[in-house]
């Protein structure tokens, strides 16, 4: 074992382990379209249904992730798998339920801490 106390700053870089899987839209479209429609239960009277449609915009105005999310919060990519990268933020969510009622949500920002750039 080495002491990584003496070692330069880029060495010490280097001994970082890196992450198993990049983070992409598809492992966390479930629960973003589960905290929307908790959101939308508790401000509006009429109910949303799935199967919901969820479309991600990135701020540059192209669809970065598509997908159908199920009545268990299970997620069916409907486009190419996109990794989820700080510059699609602020970006634009839309949610549109089994009704074909589309919403609008703004995501200012990925508050996690493996996005990579």
């Amino acid at each position: 074992m080495r002491n990584t106390s003496k070692l330069p700053a880029a060495e010490l870089k280097n001994q970082r382990p890196r992450a198993a899987h990049s983070l992409s839209y598809q492992h966390i479209a479930g629960g973003l379209a589960s905290e929307m429609v908790d959101f939308l239960r508790s401000t509006e009277t009429r109910q949303s249904s799935p199967p919901f449609r969820l479309v991600i915009v990135g701020n540059h105005g192209g669809v970065v992730f598509e997908c159908e999310v199920g009545e268990n919060w299970e997620v069916r990519n409907l486009g190419p798998a996109a990794r989820l990268q700080l510059s699609h933020f602020p970006a634009t969510a839309l949610l549109t339920d089994g009704s074909l009622l589309t919403r609008t949500f703004l995501i200012e920002r990925a508050q996690l801490t493996n996005v990579t750039n």
